[in-house]
């Protein structure tokens, strides 16, 4: 709540500086222009990791695995490059033919500012080794720089089930603030 407090405050304060320097621009100061926060831009990074797997403990609901990952990430919006943790249950007994995998991510930046996402993909079931989860995330949050912060867009992954330490994610889509709208 401090946060919002602190954002709205700084909001208000800049539309009142705003608004003297409209005001003084009538008197002949320059560039008196207030540009307005932006809105939702395009959201894209590229995860990096390794995961360990342990079996689901519902192997009737799920008959899946509980999958742990670590590794990192870089983006158009992520200062360098961050850390990237996961957490997700891949289950094969949700959807007919098909890995059905939920998950939680939170990247980390240098500065110690994490973002939040979920994600709910799908990949066929095959004999093949090569494993391609699509669908979709959903950014819930953050803190730091990334206070406030909503989006989503389409999540793509390679797995290789016989390589487990070089998983890549492919994420693209859109990022705003809450304090934008």
């Amino acid at each position: 709540m401090a946060t919002l407090t602190r954002r709205w405050s700084a909001r208000i304060a800049g539309v009142m500086a705003g608004a003297a320097l409209v005001v003084g621009g009538a008197t002949g100061v320059s560039n008196a222009a207030v540009t307005p926060p932006p809105g939702p831009s395009p959201f894209d990074a590229v995860g990096n990791y390794g995961v360990t797997t342990t079996t689901h403990p519902d192997t009737v609901g799920c008959n899946g695995y509980k999958v742990v990952g670590s590794g990192t990430v870089t983006g158009n919006r992520i200062n360098g490059t961050a850390t990237w943790s996961q957490t997700e249950d891949a289950c094969t007994a949700t959807v007919a033919g098909q890995w059905d995998i939920n998950g939680k991510v939170t990247i980390t930046q240098t500065d110690g500012s994490h973002l939040y996402f979920t994600y709910h993909l799908n990949a066929p079931l095959t004999s093949d080794t090569m494993v391609y989860p699509t669908g979709k995330f959903t950014i819930t949050g953050g803190d730091g720089a990334f206070d406030e912060a909503v989006g989503s867009g389409n999540m793509n992954a390679t797995v290789n089930l016989l390589d487990k330490a070089h998983v890549t994610a492919n994420l693209s889509g859109s990022m705003g603030f809450r304090w934008q709208i």
